[in-house]
């Protein structure tokens, strides 16, 4: 390759300006005479201010197209899975599709205002966020293109704010160049208004000069990542705004013809002298060096890869701000992430535009230059100071969110890839005939809050940790069901949720019965004796009730089988006195002590109880050590100390009839306290004869059975029992009607049977965040739709869910949780005093207990011999029907 001569140079020169001498010369005076004579015409006026006028007219409506294409424009986060991964291929499709951003016509006056923005900045944490905003009009564009990849999340979000941020003080100096900045990192200067740094970057060299092709692996975005670690969340932010406007394929042809004939020039120069050309020489093809053979390749290469594959070409924008308090800190972030655009740097590379003048630096911090560079970042504007192109393949990592080899844990993910939300689930507006669950969000419909069919709500279990949601979203379940009528059950350990239900409840007074089994109450209580006939309850529904409450409060198994019998025969012998008593004097728990340790009393009554349970006691009761009734007494022991639940239990009348509201579609609040194993004992007593007596509707038609919706939360604490017992009875009494909706931090804390007796028959499963191996099962639950690491990097208020719609179990999606205020936004008048169920059956608790206190001797002088009892028929005759325990 010949370098061009200076002689050569200056030959040309002198030759071009001798030949524009003559020309004029020539034609000077028939040039002016034709001027003037224009100048005289009377048109001449006219048609300069059509012109003039057109042109105006032409820039209004450009401008009124670009405002109103720029506010109707969305913005998109794309969260991406811990697993994200795309290869190269998957980005470029990607990039296709962002040229649907460009309208194909009638956008030609608009077209700055159709650019894509890719937007990286903070969220309120600190972290990377990686969003996306363009013309309404391409957001299905976007959706599709973001269904390439997989593992990316869209979420919608609000459009940024017009108005401009705080300016600094106009009287100082143009900030200096990012790159160049020498603010103290320890700087904690804080002024009132935040101070901005701006930097607006274009391509160094010609658009035919690429940049590098990072790929995508390492991550290129982790420099980004990095330099918004050190912000102060809340405080400070910082935020890249890369603009990239399509390129139409008849603007590509035109670009690629200009770049090559340039080209050409160029390489046509460097091999002729101005001399030869004049002469008419050949060109002297001497043989080009080494250096200048790689060169050439290099330059061919680089045409090769700008223009010869057929990929999307955009006009691009760089603009880059950052805002803090502290004074210097804004120049500094700018200055870190111009810093992460070094990693593109190749044959061609980012610069800072604007020019350094004494004291300072005039670039897009200068004072002339701030209003419009806050503007084209606040609208999405695309005015670059340099019109420069980039290939899709050049930007490839700024075109798709942080990968799992960003280094940087700065960066805001799913956790994992979540397939989308079901089209069929319905939108909950309150209807009577849906279960509300919670918001999903598409790209498409944005949020919605949506339920599932009643009709397909059999079982419903909900996992997850403490203060994540669970108990919130079966709050707004419950209240949903119970203002519409249906009967309901919950049961709280905690009150709290109790307390919150209440507020929503005053409308619905004459249907609720409240019963609140903790040590603080103090006011009247109604009575609930789980041994009294009520209702259709046979005996052994009445014993399997107690048997089962017991033995789970106590985790009992096979290895205590003789404190199960002895329980469950104390629990028979018992029950038979209370059908032979009058209702006033029916025995009740507080009488097992009493039976099992009062051998005169026990004499008294074993003659008219079944014979089967006679027989034990008579012959086999009598062989064991004493110490084999405390696993039994002790607990009831304990319970009669608590006056609150004593006065409940202690009553041998029950007001509390469990069936009785099944069928009156009644609203039970029930809390038994939490902690200790008495109020375990009290809270099995609740599940156990709630589950045994939904057993009696057998014998009805099952168009009869009207359904009663059971809330347990805390669940663990009824399924203790390593026998199965919950599980045996949450299978059975679907079929007559319950609604099972079950909560606990980890699904691991409950027994096997359960467990598998929950995931097969449920209907509905959620759960927010869990430890690592109860994740695991979850997402075993769920075939690996789901990766465990998901699960365990839910936030709070978010759940995954599978739900049952039309028959067959959903894939798992997203679902957030919605707060009972937003459900039922106006609470109602509950009343402080006794409810109409309370204040119509309620019995002080000092009465209850001084009733309590004699019952054991009423019973024995009922039972005495007819020549003992002053009360008694001359010819009373007791018949007990024998029926022998299961």
């Amino acid at each position: 390759m010949r370098p061009t001569e200076p002689k050569d140079m200056m030959v040309m020169v002198a030759m071009a300006a001798v030949v524009g001498l003559i020309v004029v010369n020539a034609m000077a005076g028939e040039v002016l005479d034709a001027a003037v004579e224009l100048a005289r015409s009377p048109l001449v006026p006219v048609l300069a201010g059509v012109l003039v006028a057109g042109l105006v007219a032409v820039l209004l409506v450009r401008c009124v197209l670009e405002r109103r294409a720029l506010a109707d424009r969305v913005r998109l986060e794309l969260v991406p899975a811990d697993s994200f991964a795309p290869e190269i291929r998957p980005v470029l499709a990607f990039a296709s599709t962002l040229t649907a951003a460009r309208r194909a016509t009638g956008g030609l006056l608009a077209k700055r205002a159709h650019a894509v923005r890719v937007r990286l900045d903070n969220d309120p944490d600190g972290r990377l966020r990686y969003s996306v905003e363009l013309p309404r009009h391409a957001r299905r564009a976007l959706e599709v293109g973001v269904g390439s990849y997989g593992g990316v999340e869209l979420r919608e979000l609000p459009a940024p704010a017009p108005a401009r941020p705080p300016e600094p003080n106009p009287t100082q100096a143009p900030t200096p160049p990012a790159q160049h900045a020498t603010v103290a990192p320890n700087s904690t200067q804080v002024d009132a208004e935040p101070h901005v740094a701006r930097a607006e970057l274009i391509l160094a060299r010609d658009s035919r000069h690429p940049l590098l092709e990072t790929g995508v692996d390492p991550d290129p975005l982790t420099g980004f990542a990095q330099a918004l670690e050190p912000l102060i969340p809340k405080d400070e932010s910082a935020e890249v705004c890369v603009d990239l406007l399509p390129l139409k394929p008849s603007e590509r042809r035109r670009l690629q013809g200009k770049l090559l004939r340039k080209a050409r020039r160029e390489e046509r120069r460097e091999q002729k002298t101005l001399g030869e050309i004049m002469r008419g020489e050949p060109a002297h093809r001497t043989p080009p060096t080494r250096a200048e053979l790689v060169a050439r390749r290099a330059e061919h290469k680089s045409l090769a890869g700008k223009l010869g594959d057929p990929l999307p070409l955009f006009g691009v924008q760089v603009l880059v701000r950052a805002s803090s308090p502290l004074a210097g800190r804004a120049v500094e972030q700018v200055g870190a992430l111009v810093a992460a655009f070094r990693a593109f740097d190749g044959e061609n590379h980012f610069r800072v535009v604007g020019q350094r003048v004494p004291f300072g630096f005039a670039g897009a911090d200068a004072p002339w230059r701030r209003g419009r560079f806050d503007a084209r970042v606040a609208g999405g504007l695309f005015a670059p100071a340099r019109k420069r192109l980039v290939n899709a393949e050049e930007v490839a990592a700024l075109l798709k969110p942080p990968t799992k080899s960003c280094e940087s844990e700065n960066v805001v993910r799913s956790g994992g890839r979540v397939p989308a939300a079901p089209r069929g689930l319905p939108t909950f507006d309150h209807q009577p005939d849906l279960l509300p669950l919670g918001r999903v969000v598409s790209a498409r419909a944005g949020e919605r809050l949506v339920g599932v069919p009643l009709r397909g709500s059999f079982f419903t279990y909900v996992a997850g940790r403490s203060r994540f949601g669970k108990t919130e979203t079966g709050i707004g379940q419950f209240l949903h069901l119970a203002r519409n009528g249906h009967g309901c059950f919950f049961l709280d350990p905690h009150a709290d949720a109790l307390e919150k239900i209440k507020r929503h409840l005053g409308d619905q007074l004459d249907r609720v019965i409240e019963l609140d089994l903790t040590d603080h109450h103090a006011g009247p209580q109604i009575g609930w004796n789980p041994l009294a006939r009520t209702g259709h309850r046979t005996t052994q529904q009445r014993v399997d009730a107690i048997v089962d409450a017991f033995s789970s409060t106590m985790r009992w198994d096979e290895v205590n089988a003789r404190a199960i019998n002895l329980t469950a025969q104390a629990a028979h012998a018992l029950a038979d006195l209370a059908d032979r008593l009058p209702a006033a004097k029916a025995p009740t728990v507080f009488q097992i002590p009493t039976l099992l340790g009062d051998d005169d009393w026990r004499a008294t009554v074993l003659p008219h109880v079944s014979p089967p349970v006679r027989q034990f006691f008579e012959q086999r009761f009598a062989r064991l050590s004493p110490e084999a009734i405390t696993p039994v007494t002790n607990l009831i022991d304990r319970l009669r100390t608590a006056p609150a639940a004593a006065a409940v239990l202690g009553n041998p009348q029950s007001a509390y009839d469990v069936g009785a509201a099944m069928d009156a579609g009644a609203i039970v609040l029930a809390c038994p306290g939490s902690g200790s194993s008495r109020d375990r004992l009290l809270a099995n007593f609740l599940v156990y004869d709630l589950l045994h007596t939904a057993k009696q509707r057998a014998a009805l038609h099952p168009s009869a059975h009207k359904p009663f919706h059971v809330f347990l939360d805390e669940i663990q604490i009824y399924d203790g029992a390593t026998s199965g017992n919950l599980a045996a009875l949450l299978e059975q009494t679907a079929k007559y009607g319950i609604r099972g909706f079950l909560f606990n931090q980890n699904p691991e804390r409950l027994t096997r049977a359960t467990r598998d007796a929950i995931t097969t028959n449920r209907s509905h499963l959620l759960t927010t965040a869990l430890d690592a191996s109860a994740a695991n099962q979850i997402a075993r639950e769920w075939a690996g739709r789901i990766e465990p690491q998901t699960i365990v990097n839910l936030d709070r208020f978010t759940f995954l869910a599978s739900v049952t719609l039309d028959g067959h179990p959903t894939p798992p999606f997203l679902l957030h949780g919605v707060p009972v205020s937003d459900l039922y936004p106006e609470p109602t008048t509950y009343p402080a005093g006794p409810l109409p169920f309370t204040a119509a059956h309620g019995i002080p608790i000092a009465e209850t207990l001084d009733r309590l206190a004699t019952l054991d001797d009423e019973i024995a002088a009922h039972f005495a011999p007819a020549g003992e009892r002053a009360d008694a028929p001359a010819e009373e005759q007791v018949t007990i029907q024998a029926e022998a325990p299961q």
